[in-house]
């Protein structure tokens, strides 16, 4: 005889869900461009001569090409010493800073779609708060993780895409997080090129002051870390849909 009753299936084991396939492809990614990066990634040799600076295409070229580098994880400090040996101060600064922010526009991007709804559904304890602190400061946040060394610049851009920090406050706080750093960089490239020894000396005072002040930062914002019996029992935020505003 048949039965009109059907069996219910089991759940599906949370490893074997979308959401945690698009997160292990994005971890992979992401180790897999920091490896690359430090096996064979560019020096500043070879950057120096990948555009010349009289191509008449040299300012989008070098906007597009930090962008890419810096998606693949490629030293934001490098490419600003060298947009500063190659352009001069203020035009190296100005291209290197669109170009490093419209990777991270792209990082943060690939880490919303691949990362978010994992994160959202597992995310706990202490790195819940964490995360639900970053959400809560959003200019800041980003701000202060641009200027502690500690934190990889370009690992930095994927994990914000996996937060729900949204993408307006994450470009605000890019820029004026990565300003300071950029123009000291910069200011030190293109001091080099002129073979300026003062100016090199007072770039190289400038970025020893900002590590300072960024590892001052780093020390304090770890002692302010969010303490684990401050979590509270709450079911886990539900995925955010990524913001384009």
């Amino acid at each position: 005889m048949r039965s009109d009753v059907t069996t219910p299936k089991s759940p599906q084991p949370w490893w074997r869900t979308g959401a945690a396939l698009r997160f292990g492809l994005l971890a992979t990614l992401v180790a897999t461009l920091f490896v690359v990066m430090i096996v064979v990634g560019p020096d500043r040799a070879s950057l120096s001569h990948a555009v010349s600076p009289d191509h008449p295409f040299a300012p989008v070229l070098a906007v597009f090409g930090t962008a890419l580098l810096t998606t693949a994880l490629l030293p934001r400090t490098l490419l600003s010493a060298v947009g500063g040996l190659l352009f001069g101060f203020s035009s190296g600064a100005m291209y290197i800073l669109v170009g490093v922010t419209l990777g991270a526009i792209l990082a943060h991007t690939v880490g919303r779609y691949l990362g978010r709804e994992f994160m959202a559904r597992h995310l706990r304890g202490r790195l819940l708060l964490i995360e639900q602190a970053v959400a809560k400061r959003g200019v800041l946040a980003v701000v202060i993780s641009r200027m502690i060394p500690l934190v990889p610049f370009g690992v930095s851009n994927y994990l914000f895409g996996t937060t729900r920090v949204r993408l307006l406050p994450f470009i605000a706080g890019t820029v004026l997080g990565a300003m300071p750093a950029t123009l000291a960089y910069a200011a030190l490239g293109s001091a080099t090129a002129r073979g300026d020894a003062a100016g090199m000396s007072i770039a190289g005072g400038v970025i020893l002051t900002l590590g300072i002040g960024g590892s001052i930062g780093s020390l304090l914002v770890w002692r302010r870390r969010p303490r684990k019996h401050h979590v509270p029992q709450t079911a886990p935020i539900s995925p955010a849909t990524p913001a384009t505003a």
